[in-house]
């Protein structure tokens, strides 16, 4: 039996590609001819730190990070990019406050857009610090997502290509081939990015898998997918300490599945999908009259187009939909400080923004038209202040050590809705140097989305859900869509962290937070099908004369209430390891430096940062500044060995100033490693559902769920170990939740969900940075990685009460990929 041909790209896609391309051509190359005047050597050598200084890049205010790391330390990860060292943080920078990706920071500033940052090499970074989600309010965002500052070299020059093959290890589909090159130049604050990428994603059908009752070929389990992206940007210190950046963005993709055999023929119905994004974004820093100003702007312009070939009723249709979505945002953050207290000046974060967004959609359906056009305006208008109670060392200080008030305000309208509040207040209290104390509370107004408002309802058959009532698969008619009738809801946060390290001579940090959040009519989507679900909703779900579920009403819904209460722990632990380098080594590399240094004057001793600029060595470059040949960045001579007889590394770990590992090269020799530890604990204490007034609270973390995917774990636990040493490393991630359940009541079937584990291991190495390898200069900046993701080819089992797998939940339709192995190999031109 013939299956029909992979469609090629529409002319279309492939024109804007080819316009794209040429466009970051042209702009990289106009760009790069400014920066290409400047001789930017190659950077090895990590900052030196000057003892009673702030490291510069540090954020603004008084909360210190909760983890700080050197660049030895980010190597350990094995992490090619920005967007790689985030996934591999994840635990670290994980919150329970509700908030999505952290707010990025550079050099302790505001950015356009997380698109800035994402394909930064991991090399051009000096230092990484992750603060808590209450330093947010001081840069105009809401305390609900941790903050990552990326501290970045200050000289670094670097040509990138790489590719890279990810493959199932279980056979048939699922290949991703990928490619990808890109262009770095940072000289003390001008900073140019050109990215390109393109992956290309084979499909898998349930013939390639061992899938009961389903359509085998005919089937897709994953699409097949192409995408490229193309990066721009530029950033540059302007006059009067004003710098500006810009970001240009281009992204498109196509995919293709099966939709199941056609009832017309031996082929299969086919969905093709085409998007485009196109985003143009600006940003500005600067000082005016006592005030620090950031500014951001932005526009996107988003376009998805979707061809599914259907069949009903003996006809054949070609179901066609595409939505546009155009959207612009603007702020203006100002940081000032005022009013002088005994314990210091009152800091305050003022912000206003805006933003306008349109979403036009048409599609035809079973031959019938439909369109809509929905449009949202916002105005916020947010202040935060932060007032000094006590000082260290002073009055009170003496006993109390340093404790500091927090208090915000807000308010917001939305065009389509109404307006919302938002208010909170917070302690920060360090009473030792070791131990740092947060206490806060938060409220907020959320409306529903736009799309949740006012999306076209649409009606879609043959969706295969559990009937947990009947306790079989069913196959229904589900309707999607908006309800204009949905209310706001209120969102309540207590929370109290804790970070302690309790060793003075030892990189350990411990955390801990407890969260607790109530939501007050809460906007959530439709849960899946349960008796509880159905008991609260009988008027969503429509069944035949035998009881049999025919239909689902699956528009979003208010809840009376959600309450969740959890403990988050754990601990981080970095130490360097092997041998010190000896007289001859440490002569060498020096003799080494000296002779690649360009033959500027050197000053004759350390000089501190000026306001907003770049640290300095004590030879009188910016730090950063390495010879082309010199030691990787943090594994130079010890600190007592830096160029010129500098200080030794100022702070003492992680947290620190400067950081663990800073200060001279870095600490440790041409042998040294590093050894990384990290484990987090998650305990939920409740996790409630109250679905309407009067109706009994849903327990989720005792047979209540709803998602198709099971109630909600009391337990999670992830752990992360990192190792490295000479250009070779090993990086492990592993994940484990506890089991949950779903009560099928009375007369249904419970639902047992298995606990589940996953370890992902990531092998990788540098052999430029082999003794050997300093006579083959063309292997310095090569790197191997061998990633393999749920090395042991784990999936959750769910089984009924009496020990079947209902067809929904077989191992292979939850998680058709499985164990696979990605072997990228990399290479840094400098």
């Amino acid at each position: 039996m013939r299956l029909p041909p992979r469609r090629r790209p529409p002319a279309r896609l492939r024109a804007s590609l080819l316009a794209g391309a040429a466009l970051a051509s042209l702009s990289s190359a106009a760009l790069a001819q400014e920066v290409d005047d400047y001789d930017y050597g190659d950077v090895e050598v990590q900052e030196l730190v000057v003892s009673g200084a702030r490291p510069a890049g540090s954020v603004i205010g008084d909360i210190t990070p909760e983890l700080t790391l050197s660049p030895q330390e980010i190597r350990a990860y094995g992490a090619a990019s920005v967007t790689e060292l985030l996934e591999a943080l994840s635990p670290q920078i994980g919150s329970g406050q509700g908030g999505g990706r952290p707010v990025i920071l550079i050099n302790g500033g505001r950015i356009s857009g997380f698109s800035e940052i994402r394909d930064l090499p991991t090399e051009a970074i000096a230092r990484v610090e992750i603060l808590p989600e209450e330093l947010s309010l001081k840069y105009g965002y809401p305390a609900e997502q941790k903050v990552v500052n990326m501290v970045l070299r200050p000289r670094f020059r670097v040509t990138l290509a790489e590719g890279s093959v990810k493959t199932p290890t279980q056979a048939g589909g699922g290949e991703t081939l990928g490619v990808h090159g890109a262009r770095l130049d940072i000289l003390q604050g001008r900073r140019l990015t050109v990215d390109a990428k393109a992956n290309w994603t084979g499909g898998i059908e349930e013939s390639d898998r061992s899938i009961t009752g389903g359509e085998g070929a005919f089937r897709s389990l994953q699409p097949s997918s192409s995408d490229v992206a193309l990066n721009a940007v530029y950033a540059k210190p302007l006059e009067n300490g004003v710098s500006v950046s810009v970001n240009g963005l281009f992204e498109a993709s196509e995919s293709e599945s099966r939709q199941g055999l056609s009832p017309f023929g031996p082929e299969a119905q086919l969905r093709n999908t085409e998007r485009q994004t196109a985003r143009l974004a600006a940003s500005a820093n600067g000082a005016l009259a006592g005030w620090q100003w950031s500014t951001t702007g932005e526009i996107e312009r988003g376009e998805v187009e979707t061809d599914t070939e259907r069949a009903s009723g003996g006809l054949a249709f070609l179901d066609t939909a595409r939505t546009v979505t155009t959207s612009a945002q603007a702020d203006l953050v100002l940081n000032r400080s005022f009013g002088e207290l005994p314990a210091g000046q009152i800091s305050t974060a003022l912000t206003a923004r805006a933003s306008a967004t349109e979403l036009e959609s048409e599609a035809v359906r079973l031959g019938a038209f439909q369109a809509s056009d929905l449009s949202r305006t916002v105005g916020e208008l947010r202040g935060n202040f932060d007032i000094p109670l006590t000082r260290d060392g002073e009055g009170l200080g003496e006993h109390l050590g340093r404790l500091s008030a927090n208090l915000n305000l807000g308010v917001e309208h939305v065009s389509d809705f109404g307006a919302l509040e938002t208010w909170g207040y917070g302690l920060n209290w360090r009473p030792t140097s070791d131990l740092r104390l947060l206490g806060s509370f938060s409220r907020s107004g959320e409306a529903p989305t736009m799309n949740q408002l006012g999306d076209p309802v649409t009606v879609t058959t043959g969706v295969r859900v559990f009937d947990l009532t009947r306790g079989e698969t069913a196959e229904v008619a589900r309707t999607t869509g908006g309800r204009a009738t949905l209310d706001a809801g209120q969102k309540d946060v207590f929370k109290l962290g804790a970070t302690w390290q309790p060793l003075d001579d030892v990189n350990l940090r411990v955390q801990a937070n407890y969260v607790s959040s109530r939501t007050h009519d809460a906007i959530v989507a439709f849960p899946s099908a349960s008796t509880q679900v159905e008991a609260a909703f009988p008027d969503r779900f429509t069944r035949d004369a035998s009881g049999a579920l025919t239909a689902i009403d699956a528009r979003p819904v208010n809840f009376a209430l959600q309450a969740r209460d959890e403990v988050r722990w754990g601990l981080t632990y970095s130490r360097q390891i092997g041998s010190e380098p000896t007289a001859d080594e440490r002569a060498e590399m020096r003799r080494r430096f000296e002779a690649a240094r360009p033959a500027a004057a050197p000053a004759t001793q350390a000089q501190a940062p000026a306001e907003g600029g770049a640290q300095r060595t004590t030879e009188g470059r910016p730090a950063g500044e390495g010879p082309p040949d010199g030691p990787p960045p943090g594994e130079g001579p010890p600190p007592s060995a830096a160029p010129g007889g500098g200080p030794p590394m100022a702070g003492r770990g992680p947290g620190g100033p400067g950081g663990g590992g800073f200060g001279g090269f870095g600490g440790g020799g041409p042998r040294s490693g590093v050894f990384q530890v990290g484990l987090y604990h998650t305990l939920a204490l409740r996790d409630e559902v109250q679905i309407a007034p009067g109706l009994p609270k849903l327990d989720l973390l005792d047979g209540a769920a709803l998602g198709s995917g099971g109630g909600s774990p009391r337990h999670q636990i992830q752990l992360q170990t990192n190792y490295s040493k000479s250009g070779l490393g090993v990086a492990m991630e592993a994940n484990w939740q506890s089991a949950t359940r779903i009560d099928g009541g009375v007369t249904g079937d419970d639902l047992k969900f298995s606990d589940f584990a996953t370890v992902n291991l990531r092998l990788f190495a540098d052999p430029g940075r082999q003794r050997w390898a300093r006579d083959y200069p063309w292997m310095r900046g090569a790197r191997a990685t061998l990633s393999i993701d749920n090395i042991f080819d784990s999936r959750q089992e769910v089984r009924t009460s009496d020990g079947a797998i209902p067809i929904t939940y077989q191992p292979d339709l939850l998680d058709p990929v499985g164990r696979t192995l990605r072997l990228t190999v990399r290479k840094l031109i400098f």
